[in-house]
């Protein structure tokens, strides 16, 4: 498993290190700075965090998520998070990757900076859809989004639920559609935009890795026998 590098952005020193002990304690985590905004941000191109924690009760930290994202910066997840829906939805459509609730566990914060680095989103399901539904091209014009011009409207929808995480069954559920339905619909999904797997596809929508060259071609049919 590659290493994550992981900086931690807070101005509560004791939060701070709370923060850099859970990932001094994970292998494949890395932490490569921590401190201030006016601290760490300048140090920030010459650490190359993969993933950057921020005190989401910091006065401006939303507004720091849509600058970095402006800049191309790390991954953000946001630590200690308002449970309200409302907030949340201003954070994701801010630019961040990931949202942790003040109740959340040190496993989640690990398990969070994974998916983030991955290309994923972490959040609550229900905020996930409210954020699709409410922001149908958010993030704004990722260069994911400039490849659905090849897929119907089904597919687009599908697409979009599945770099958000959702399952099979979720999105057949969701859809009301078989899960083989749904397993179709990837396939042809996969295909056109010459991607593999589900990590890819959520990368690409959101923007994090370059686009492959050329499609992926299908598989010949076998012939029987």
């Amino acid at each position: 498993m590659n290493t994550v590098r992981v900086a931690v952005l807070s101005d509560d020193r004791l939060f701070c290190e709370g923060l850099l002990r859970i990932i001094g304690a994970e292998a494949s985590l890395a932490a490569v700075g921590h401190g201030e905004e006016a601290a760490l941000r300048p140090a920030l191109r010459a650490a190359r965090p993969d993933v950057l924690l921020v005190d989401s009760r910091m006065e401006g930290a939303l507004g720091l998520c849509t600058a970095l994202k402006r800049e191309g910066g790390p991954a953000i997840v946001l630590v200690a998070a308002d449970d309200g829906d409302e907030w949340g939805m201003g954070a994701l459509v801010a630019g961040a990757r990931g949202i942790l609730a003040k109740s959340a566990r040190p496993d989640d914060l690990v398990k969070a900076v994974r998916v983030v680095h991955e290309g994923q989103v972490w959040a609550r399901r229900h905020l996930m859809a409210e954020w699709m539904a409410r922001v149908p091209e958010a993030p704004p014009r990722p260069a994911g989004e400039s490849m659905v011009g090849g897929l119907s409207k089904r597919e687009t929808e599908i697409f979009r639920h599945a770099a958000a995480g959702f399952s099979n069954k979720e999105l057949a559920d969701r859809l009301a559609i078989s899960q083989a339905t749904v397993k179709a619909h990837l396939t042809r999904i996969f295909q056109k935009l010459g991607l593999r797997g589900r990590t890819r596809l959520a990368a690409a929508y959101h923007g994090l890795t370059p686009l492959p060259l050329k499609a992926v071609p299908p598989r010949p049919a076998r012939r029987s026998r």
